[in-house]
């Protein structure tokens, strides 16, 4: 009786120390992002926020990235990997069971030890079955480990999906930003054609020397330089556009070439709060599961430092001859019950469940860090978008003065009450103004791309999810 009560006590001991309850990752985050409004954010991740900036060729282009995209198909590859590995270890719970049949025919020669010749004809068909008693949870937590990192490569599949989306529509704004650049550029060298043709008729008139002609050509010159570089940029934009959608880089080059203006920006983005991202973040959602893994493996080794307990079992029919193959005489079955524990090995054993406590610790505090960088990321994001709209207010205003300036300084030269320098400075500060204020227009609008990526915003859009 001592006996009997014993062993179930050690049993639960034992137990106790393979079955852990999973601790929740703990991390530090401030009670809201420090510019912007947190509004309701609650269902961002569904929001296809490229569609806000109202262009319908960048809608178009996102859903055929997400469609055609290599990178999404290799990550789509790593799903179909992880679910196989899922699928094995779920199967690994079950006996395994296997059917067999077979026919021997064979003969003693007279020199065995019986003395006598004979020919022994056996036909025999059963099944085997073996099955580990999953009683300390090692099976169980291999289970959970496979689980968890294939739902690790869905979010990393989300997390892929968000990426491309901002990939697709920064490099898409860089590419009508150029294009605006370029069409600027040009109206600025039509101007400053009309003011070399005004020096010209002057000098021809000899009110003034070819000083001011040479100057307004050399200025021409300057700005028509600008060209090559702009229409490369363009060009290297549309092939890049051309590979994020799984295509040739040329591919996209005559129907993205046409210039077109840049996306309008959209209102105030609602930012959420920030312990929010840990739910709509996939990178962050990616690193809890595999997070989650690690745990796992844990358990796994901790199991091998338990006895393991397997049972083999046979049943099937077992005949001399043919006709009574199929009686109930010819059955046969077997009970092999079997206990294996670790003695010898149990240094090596513990050494590898410290292995994978190390490599737990070091994932979590992997997923602290990735959070801080999460935190850092929509901050930075946040930054960058309001100095930029400050900055645009500026340059616009700096614009609007700049000509004027020239207007009154061609108003001067023309009366001949100031030097050609001082039309050529006023034209160039218009030119300097115009090309700022469409980088900084431009920039606005990658910068709430970014602010969209950190956010999390957008995987879960319908077709584009896993």
């Amino acid at each position: 009786m001592r006996t009997a009560r014993v062993l179930p006590a050690m049993m639960m001991v034992l137990l106790a120390g393979v079955a852990r309850a999973q601790p929740k990752p703990v991390v530090s985050a401030p009670p809201a992002f420090s510019q912007g409004e947190a509004g309701d954010a609650s269902r961002l991740e569904a929001q296809a926020w490229w569609e806000a900036f109202g262009d319908s060729t960048l809608t178009s282009l996102v859903r055929r990235a997400t469609g055609g995209s290599l990178t999404l198909q290799q990550a789509q590859a790593r799903i179909l990997q992880a679910r196989a590995t899922l699928g094995s270890a779920k199967a690994d719970q079950w006996p395994s069971v296997t059917a067999a049949a077979q026919a021997s025919r064979s003969r003693t020669s007279t020199t065995a030890a019986t003395g006598t010749a004979g020919t022994t004809t056996l036909y025999q068909a059963g099944f085997d079955a073996s099955w580990e008693v999953d009683l300390f949870g090692g099976k169980r937590r291999a289970r959970e480990a496979a689980q968890a990192r294939y739902e690790a490569t869905v979010e990393d599949f989300r997390a892929a999906t968000l990426t491309l989306a901002g990939e697709v529509a920064s490099n898409y704004i860089t590419l009508r930003g150029n294009q605006t650049l370029l069409e600027v550029t040009r109206q600025n060298a039509l101007t400053q054609r009309q003011a070399v043709n005004v020096t010209e008729e002057r000098q021809r008139l000899g009110l003034t020397s070819g000083l001011d002609a040479a100057q307004a050509r050399a200025q021409l010159a300057a700005t028509e330089a600008e060209f090559p570089s702009l229409e490369a940029a363009i060009r290297q934009s549309c092939h890049r556009l051309g590979v994020l959608l799984g295509l040739e880089p040329t591919a996209l080059v005559a129907e993205l070439s046409p210039a077109a203006p840049l996306p309008s920006a959209q209102g105030a983005v609602a930012t959420g709060l920030p312990l929010e991202l840990l739910a709509r973040r996939p990178d962050l959602r990616s690193a809890e599961r595999n997070l989650s893994a690690a745990l796992a493996d844990v358990g796994v080794a901790r199991a091998d430092l338990y006895p393991r307990f397997d049972l083999t079992l046979g049943l099937g029919l077992q005949s001399a001859g043919t006709s009574s193959f199929a009686s109930i005489s010819s059955r046969y079955w077997s009970i092999v019950p079997g206990l294996s524990l670790p003695v010898f090995n149990r240094g090596a054993i513990k050494a590898n469940v410290a292995r994978k406590e190390g490599a737990y610790q070091e994932a979590l505090a992997g997923f602290r860090a990735s959070y801080q960088t999460a935190l850092e990321d929509v901050e930075n994001a946040l930054t960058n978008y309001y100095a930029e709209r400050t900055r645009a207010a500026g340059l616009a205003e700096s614009l609007g003065q700049s000509r004027q300036a020239l207007a009154l300084a061609q108003e001067r030269y023309r009366r001949g009450l100031t030097s050609f320098l001082d039309v050529l400075t006023a034209q160039s500060s218009v030119h300097t103004a115009q090309r700022s204020l469409t980088q900084s227009q431009a920039l606005i609008l990658t910068d709430l791309v970014a602010l969209h990526k950190a956010l999390g915003g957008g995987w879960a859009v319908s077709g584009l999810s896993a």
